[in-house]
């Protein structure tokens, strides 16, 4: 049966569904030309309406932004926000329900979801806000029914991750073959499209899948990465530049699919003084020999570090929260992919793996941190960015690495003979007493003696049973003008 469906006949088949899930990391593996025409068939035909999207990572640029109506649109189930500006105003305007749940469990629970279970039980964010007991992942008054529960099982704490119900998968691959075989060849991320495809017929939906092209022979069982049965439809798009583009600055880059040298043309030539001195500081705690995960931000220079002194650091193996092994991770824009890649994993195996212990050591921006050694980085003032893969990352790493500049919002500093100048203040203090939100607790870390730190372009701190502790300043920098008077609190000193 050929299973080539025109954009037409999707619209048609999806109008009576509410409950979508939808694969992509940014623009990389985004069903941009599916997602568009549900919007499209919203527009002229008033259906489908009173959605309901899941999403693990953001699918962006626009990607699910197409759905940014709260005719259209009524719930909002995802990890990170940040890259979702239309659907973070409706949240943030209460005109949506919305939540935030860590985005490892979401793939984790795809996977729970295909196997008939009701939920996901995991330990990975308790302590957050993702705990019932604060906020339960939810992002405004609107949101009421329960995502997440507490349960005992032995007399020990867990949290359910209940399951959600789905009607269509939308999901994106590079070529089909005429019996609905799908290959993700040419993706640079595998994103969780196999269990997202399960889990939606576990629930008796449907999965329709973009690619790029069509081939004319049966695809090997070696290429198979969707077998036909578990695709409805797929759709071509014929326009690679607008639909179907690898990332948002590649069209096609085999770079990002093969392990060679095609990495040497990113630098830090851009980036500000203090994000450089704390990303080199951040490496240096690094051990040469390890598995490392980069986050977003002052993260990705480290990498752009360890690969400039590649002698030092050639047994240094990054992971990518999507799925990617090894190579150099991309910057923002198109954080998420990476040159010279040694693996792909499914996003859901990633975490699977991260969450039993894989990782080394996670470095990790943050927004604010407080007394306790708490961090926020999913709220910045009225704004829900959610936590990504966050908390996921953080509650499995042995060692971590929280880096950020001490203030925000017009700081400026100058290194000269190893000497580092402030030459302008940032208005924000970064230090506070309470955080807005808990994205990280150290609680379970304290439990287990991981090595928490803090690391800034002026100074380090470590995390320690509850406590901040200042451990190191750097050459020039005052300790009381630079340091502890731009603090809430007043940290333990162990110089």
């Amino acid at each position: 049966m050929n299973k080539l469906i025109s954009i037409e006949e999707f619209q048609k088949s999806i109008q009576n569904y509410n409950n979508f899930t939808v694969t992509g990391f940014r623009w990389s593996g985004t069903p941009q030309l599916l997602l568009r025409s549900i919007r499209e068939s919203f527009d002229h035909y008033g259906k489908p309406n009173n959605v309901t999207i899941i999403f693990t990572s953001s699918a962006t640029d626009p990607g699910i932004d197409h759905l940014a109506d709260p005719d259209l649109l009524s719930c909002s189930y995802g990890s990170y926000y940040g890259s979702i500006p239309k659907i973070r105003k409706l949240v943030e305007k209460n005109l949506i329900s919305g939540y935030s749940l860590p985005q490892g469990q979401l793939s984790l629970l795809f996977r729970e979801i295909a196997r008939g279970s009701p939920g996901l039980i995991s330990k990975i964010g308790m302590n957050t806000y993702v705990d019932p007991l604060l906020n339960g992942g939810k992002l405004n008054d609107r949101t009421k029914d329960d995502a997440i529960e507490r349960i005992k099982i032995k007399n020990e704490d867990y949290l359910f991750y209940k399951k959600i119900d789905i009607d269509i998968a939308l999901i994106r691959g590079t070529v089909s073959d005429k019996m609905g075989n799908i290959s993700m060849k040419n993706e640079p991320v595998k994103t969780e499209f196999l269990s997202m495809a399960q889990a939606a017929r576990s629930c008796g939906g449907k999965v329709y899948v973009q690619v790029s092209r069509e081939s004319n022979n049966l695809l090997s069982p070696n290429e198979v990465d969707l077998p036909s049965h578990l695709v409805d439809g797929y759709v071509i798009a014929d326009n690679i530049e607008r639909d179907h583009r690898q990332t948002n600055k590649y069209s096609h880059h085999e770079g990002l699919l093969n392990y060679g040298d095609y990495n040497d043309k990113i630098t830090l030539n851009n980036d500000p003084v203090f994000k450089k001195i704390i990303a080199k500081k951040a490496l240096e705690h690094v051990n040469p020999v390890s598995n490392i995960i980069l986050g977003q931000g002052v993260p990705e220079l480290v990498g752009v570090l360890a690969r400039k002194n590649k002698e030092v650091y050639k047994n240094l193996l990054t992971f990518m929260e999507s799925g990617v092994i090894g190579g150099i991770p991309e910057r923002r824009p198109d954080f998420g992919v990476a040159f010279n890649p040694s693996a792909f994993l499914t996003q859901d195996h990633q975490f699977a793996g991260f969450n039993g212990g894989h990782i080394d050591t996670a470095i990790l921006s943050f927004v604010e941190f407080d007394q306790f050694g708490n961090i926020n980085v999913s709220k910045l003032g009225k704004d829900y960015f959610g936590c990504g893969g966050y908390i996921d990352i953080c509650h499995s790493a042995k060692k971590i690495i929280f880096v950020g500049s001490f203030t925000a919002k017009g700081l400026a500093v100058e290194k000269s003979k190893n000497q580092i100048s402030i030459v302008n203040e940032g208005k924000i203090h970064k230090a506070v007493k309470n955080v807005k939100e808990i994205t990280f607790s150290p609680i379970y870390h304290n439990k287990r003696k991981d090595e928490i730190k803090i690391i800034t372009e002026r100074c380090i701190f470590n995390v320690e049973n509850g406590k901040v502790i200042l451990k190191n300043v750097f050459p020039g920098i005052d300790i009381q003008n630079d340091i502890l008077n731009k603090m809430e609190f007043t940290p333990q000193i162990e110089i």
